[in-house]
């Protein structure tokens, strides 16, 4: 494997809502996991891979919504090809957004 590839991170699987900026374009999606570098969603559009979008979801663990850029790594078509799975890198949290994840991360089973 490509060592830009290698996840250092842990994934959780927490399903929240993300709003997505893509192209000028908002959606929000869900998310399938999510880890301090990155979150897998559930899109029903395809991306395309390499695009910059913006991101913001709040977390239980912090009163603001973390907001946050991020680059579109992968995207595969799921279920019946009506819905898209999508890899996004984050490119760069806030300490107190990883501090809120990490809480978040701890506080659920």
């Amino acid at each position: 494997m490509a060592e830009h590839f290698r996840r250092i991170d842990p994934r959780y699987e927490r399903q929240i809502a993300v709003e997505v900026l893509c192209e000028g374009k908002k959606q929000t999606s869900q998310t399938r996991n999510i880890s301090l570098g990155g979150l897998y969603l559930d899109s029903p559009a395809p991306m395309t891979i390499g695009t910059t979008v913006q991101l913001r979801f709040e977390l239980p663990t912090q009163p603001e919504p973390i907001e946050v850029a991020g680059d579109v790594r992968w995207v595969v078509k799921s279920g019946n090809g009506d819905q898209f799975g999508i890899g996004i890198r984050f490119q760069g949290l806030r300490a107190r957004d990883v501090w809120a994840l990490n809480r978040f991360f701890q506080s659920e089973a």
